[in-house]
């Protein structure tokens, strides 16, 4: 999932260096991203000192970014690396009256949303805005 592939796994919304934010193309829920580091490490014990106060900087706004843009107040974040051995970071924007079930579907992209034209731009505009 990184160097020239990255594309491949989504829309790159914002490259912050060593970490990009991806809209998922699943679109579970409108906001689905992925946080992504740019080099080959599986698991966040494997981040430098430096790179995971990086992500932790990086995630605050994405999350926020994608919190504004979707309307919602609370924020999944879930790492697996099953299908992909690589560290990427999903962020599910979500309302906060989901139950359990709701957000399990969600997460097994059993359910969908639309996203309107312009979303990636209006999360971009965001982030802009945060930093």
């Amino acid at each position: 999932m990184c160097g020239e592939n990255l594309s491949a796994a989504g829309e790159i919304i914002v490259d912050f260096g060593d970490w990009k934010l991806l809209l998922h193309p699943d679109s579970a829920v409108r906001g689905h991203a992925m946080l992504v580091i740019a080099r080959h490490v599986e698991n966040f014990t494997d981040l430098t000192d430096s790179e995971a106060q990086q992500f932790a900087r990086v995630q605050r706004v994405a999350e926020r970014a994608l919190l504004n843009a979707t309307g919602t107040d609370r924020a999944i974040l879930l790492k697996l690396g099953i299908a992909v051995p690589h560290l990427h970071i999903h962020i599910y924007p979500v309302s906060r009256k989901l139950t359990r079930a709701d957000v399990m579907r969600i997460i097994n992209a059993e359910v969908s949303e639309e996203r309107p034209p312009g979303f990636a731009k209006a999360v971009r505009d965001g982030i802009l805005h945060l930093t």
